[in-house]
């Protein structure tokens, strides 16, 4: 049986595209399944095998009401995003198709993201748009899915000498992708979950190799706010028997407005699943912020580190990182199952030993002294007389993460 790729346009200006892109997947034995997400209905030649009127119904709606909402295209937009999702991932489950592609401007690309980012870890996703350059930001439409985004060069408009090879070109992509045949299947047999930071990667490295020795397979996540909230959601399918939250630092910019925030439900997807756990303060010391001399005078008056041409690590104060304390306490608590908070009594990140930039004693004790007082009785904690980076903090949190597993 051939593949089969879902091709989601607006068929209202997209059709002359969809039509050359359909022809050109057949010539590489793949069919094509067409979704019109066009508000106005009309179509350029194009059979749709779902249309706006199967996508409203999904999501709970009607043509009256989005005729009615037409002259205001944000609100449309809206209206159809929810029966989008529903129907692309209700689709994929009846295997009509196995992989995804869509075309289109800033609303086409706004139209079609959300229902690639219900699809499944594996399922080639594939997003042609001119959204998709430098001066544009991705996160989106990208989310924590693995989409891949391909400029398109010029906009979407005709079938011409330079949208043909664009085209092309994605069409090999995706059925490359769909001739992979990539499981989608999450099997979670001794995985554990680790999170790292440039600032934490040397005690990531050993970790990881000591758990290796033991028979488990470490996947990795940079805290980088899209990072962590990706291994919550995989925490919640399943995946992991095991948590080593080794850099905690998403929390303190989502509280403070830094770079790499994560969402509020960051440090709560083990916890809530009862996955066993070994959580530590990695690199709640520092504030990630943009490039050094664009930083605030407030910030300027603080110990900071300039990590690298676009972005710097400003020093938390005492009263912040009580504040982070209580907080991260907050979440803890909440925790079933097996858990331990692991404290590097020597510095929570790489900057923080004695003569280093970030250097704060009396700012790492304040958040330790926070962070017992608000944990309950029932909550493990262990001090370790090191520095996170140093092996004997990696060696005792990998020998006490088994011990929880």
């Amino acid at each position: 049986m051939g593949k089969i790729v879902a091709i989601l346009a607006t068929l209202d200006t997209k059709g002359d595209e969809v039509r050359f892109i359909k022809d050109q997947f057949a010539k590489r034995g793949k069919s094509v399944f067409v979704v019109d997400m066009g508000l106005t209905g009309k179509t350029q030649g194009v059979h749709a095998d779902v249309n706006r009127e199967n996508i409203l119904e999904e999501a709970g709606s009607s043509l009256d009401k989005l005729v009615s909402v037409l002259h205001n295209r944000s609100e449309a937009i809206e209206l159809m995003v929810p029966g989008i999702v529903k129907i692309v991932r209700k689709l994929y489950d009846e295997g009509k198709f196995q992989g995804i592609m869509a075309i289109g401007g800033f609303d086409g690309a706004l139209l079609a993201a959300g229902a690639m980012r219900a699809l499944p870890l594996g399922v080639p996703k594939l997003l042609l748009t001119p959204v998709a350059q430098g001066k544009q930001t991705f996160g989106t439409f990208v989310g924590t899915s693995d989409m891949l985004i391909m400029h398109s060069v010029i906009d979407i408009f005709g079938v011409n000498e330079v949208s043909r090879k664009i085209f092309n070109t994605a069409v090999g992509a995706m059925s490359g992708m769909l001739d992979m045949e990539v499981s989608t299947q999450l099997e979670g047999k001794n995985v554990v979950a680790m999170t790292m930071y440039g600032n934490t990667t040397p005690a990531a490295m050993m970790s990881k190799k000591r758990l290796e020795e033991r028979g488990y397979e470490v996947v990795v996540f940079h805290p980088n706010g899209t990072g962590g909230m990706c291994m919550e959601e995989l925490i919640d399918q399943g995946l992991f028997n095991g948590v080593f939250d080794l850099t905690t630092h998403e929390l303190v910019d989502w509280i403070y407005n830094g770079v790499h925030a994560s969402g509020p439900e960051r440090l709560e997807a083990a916890g809530r699943n009862g996955i066993p756990q070994v959580i530590v303060p990695g690199c709640v010391d520092f504030i990630l912020m943009g490039p050094i001399d664009n930083l605030a005078p407030e910030f300027k008056k603080r110990k900071t580190y300039k990590f690298n041409p676009a972005v710097s690590l400003v020093s938390t104060t005492p009263e912040e990182m009580m504040h982070i304390a209580e907080i991260m306490a907050e979440k803890v608590n909440r925790a079933k199952g097996a858990l331990l908070v692991l404290i590097p009594l020597q510095g929570f990140s790489m900057y923080c030993h004695k003569g280093e930039a970030l250097y704060d004693p009396e700012r790492d004790a304040a958040f330790i002294s926070s962070f017992k007082k608000h944990l309950q009785p029932h909550v493990r904690v262990m001090e370790v007389d090191a520095h996170i980076n140093d092996p004997l903090f990696a060696e005792t949190a990998v020998a006490e993460l088994v011990k929880l597993m």
